[in-house]
C-alpha cells in the first residue's frame, strides 16, 4: 500500500542526528524536525528554529542544542506552544542547562548557552520516549555519560538507532548506560512504515470486513500493544515476512474478525506502548459487545488536544446513546444500540488523530462526517484520505 509515511519517530530522530534516510512519504513534522535541523547546521549565529506541530522535534532538538553549547530559540505552532516543556527543561537544567520556558512552561523555549556536566543519572517518573530521547540526545552532542532509570518502558527508538551507529550504548533491566563520548558511526537508515498509521487501516479492515496486506511495517515490541488489544478484542492479525534491518523489526500485516469484537480493559502499564491508538481503540469499542475500560492514560490530557475529554464529548455526538464515565487518567465505554445523528460534526481541535479515528468510525456507518479541520492530518499522515477512498470507497 503507497503513500503510507515512513515511521515520524524514527525518522525524527535520524534528521536530528544527521543520519541519510529516504524521504519520499514523510509527514508535516518529520519536514519540520529536518528544516530545524538543517538550520541549525548552517547558522553560526543564535538561531530561531520553528517546529511546527511537533513536540518530537521540539524536545529532541532542545537535549541536541543544549548538548552542542549553542544558543537558540525553538517556536512552534498554536497547539505546540501549549504542550508542556518543562518535563524536559527540569532534568536538563539539573545536568546543567540554562533554559527559560515562556510562563516557565510553555515553549518558545530559550536555549543560553551552557556547559553540561560529564557525567548524569536521571530517574524517569513519566513513561516517555521523548524525555529520555531529548537527555539521550544531550549526551550524543556534547560527549557525555548518562544513566537512566525509566519507571516503565517507553519506546526505544532512539536505543536501537545510537546502537545502530556503533554507540556505547546498553541496557540493564530499566536502566540505560549511554556514553556519548565515541562518535556515532553515520549511517543510512532503512526506515520501515509507521505502525502508528497503518493502525487505521487495521481497525478500518476489522469495522468495514476488507482485508488490506500492508507491507514493510514496523513492529518495534515497543509500539505494537495494539496488536495485541485487537487479538482481545476478537481480530486475527497476521505477522508475515518478519526481519530486521537498521535494527528495527518490521513485517507485513493483515487484520480480519469472523466474530463480534469484545470490550477490553487497558491499564498502566499496557498504556505508553499504545498511547497514539487509544482513540482507535475508543472507536472499536463503540461497537463492541461489551464494557471498555482505559486507566492510567493521563498522558493524553496533553497531546495536540485534551483527548480524554475532546474524544468522549464526540462519541457523545457519534451515538447519544452511548455510556460514557470520564476519569482523570482515562474513561470507561458501554456501547449502545446506535442512534446516529444526521447532522455528524466532529471536533478536532487541530488533532490529527481524533480526525482519523473518526474517519475509521464514519466507514462502519457508510456516512459522511463532517470535521472542524482536515488540514492537521498533514501532521502524521499526507495521503491518509487518498487512501481511504482508495481502499473503502
Amino acid at each position: 500500500m503507497r503513500g503510507i509515511p515512513i515511521d515520524k519517530s524514527i525518522a525524527q530522530r535520524c534528521a536530528i542526528l544527521g543520519l541519510d534516510f529516504d524521504g519520499k512519504e514523510i509527514s508535516e513534522d518529520v519536514k519540520h524536525t529536518m528544516e530545524a535541523a538543517n538550520a541549525l547546521k548552517s547558522s553560526r549565529e543564535d538561531v530561531e528554529l520553528d517546529l511546527g506541530n511537533s513536540g518530537t522535534g521540539m524536545r529532541l532538538l532542545t537535549g541536541y542544542i543544549v548538548g552542542l553549547g549553542e544558543a537558540a530559540i525553538l517556536l512552534g505552532d498554536t497547539s505546540l506552544s501549549k504542550r508542556p516543556m518543562k518535563r524536559i527543561a527540569d532534568p536538563l537544567s539539573e545536568w546543567g542547562a540554562k533554559i527559560e520556558l515562556t510562563n516557565n512552561k510553555f515553549a518558545p523555549i530559550k536555549i543560553n548557552r551552557s556547559e553540561l556536566k560529564p557525567k548524569f543519572k536521571y530517574h524517569l517518573e513519566i513513561a516517555s520516549a521523548q524525555i529520555k530521547s531529548c537527555l539521550l540526545m544531550a549526551a550524543v552532542s556534547s560527549g557525555s555519560q548518562i544513566e537512566i532509570e525509566e519507571h516503565l518502558i517507553s519506546r526505544d527508538h532512539t536505543e536501537r538507532l545510537l546502537e545502530e551507529c556503533d554507540g556505547l550504548i546498553k541496557k540493564e533491566g530499566k536502566k540505560i548506560f549511554f556514553d556519548g563520548r565515541k562518535k556515532l558511526t553515520k549511517k543510512k537508515i532503512d526506515i520501515p512504515k509507521d505502525f502508528s498509521c497503518v493502525a487505521y487501516f487495521l481497525a478500518a479492515d476489522i469495522l468495514t470486513g476488507r482485508i488490506n496486506e500492508i507491507k514493510n511495517v514496523g513492529v518495534n515490541k515497543t509500539r505494537t500493544a495494539f496488536l495485541d488489544i485487537l487479538k482481545e478484542m476478537g481480530a486475527k492479525i497476521e505477522q508475515k515476512n518478519l526481519r530486521i534491518i537498521s535494527n528495527e523489526p518490521r513485517a507485513d500485516l493483515k487484520a480480519s474478525i469472523a466474530g463480534p469484537l469484545k470490550g477490553v480493559t487497558i491499564l498502566g502499564d499496557m498504556v505508553p506502548n499504545l498511547i497514539d491508538e487509544i482513540p482507535l481503540i475508543a472507536i472499536l469499542a463503540m461497537f463492541a459487545q461489551g464494557k471498555t475500560v482505559v486507566r492510567g492514560a493521563k498522558e493524553l490530557r496533553y497531546k495536540e488536544s485534551d483527548r480524554i475529554s475532546l474524544l468522549l464529548s464526540n462519541l457523545k455526538k457519534f451515538n447519544p446513546n452511548i455510556e460514557l464515565r470520564e476519569f482523570e487518567d482515562g474513561f470507561e465505554i458501554n456501547p449502545k444500540e446506535h442512534n446516529m445523528n444526521k447532522d455528524l460534526s466532529i471536533t478536532t481541535n487541530g488533532d490529527h488523530r481524533m480526525l482519523m479515528s473518526f474517519v475509521i468510525a464514519g466507514l462502519r456507518i457508510n456516512k459522511t462526517i463532517n470535521f472542524d479541520d482536515t488540514s492537521c492530518v498533514d501532521t502524521s499522515f499526507p495521503k491518509f484520505f487518498n487512501l481511504i477512498e482508495k481502499c473503502y470507497q
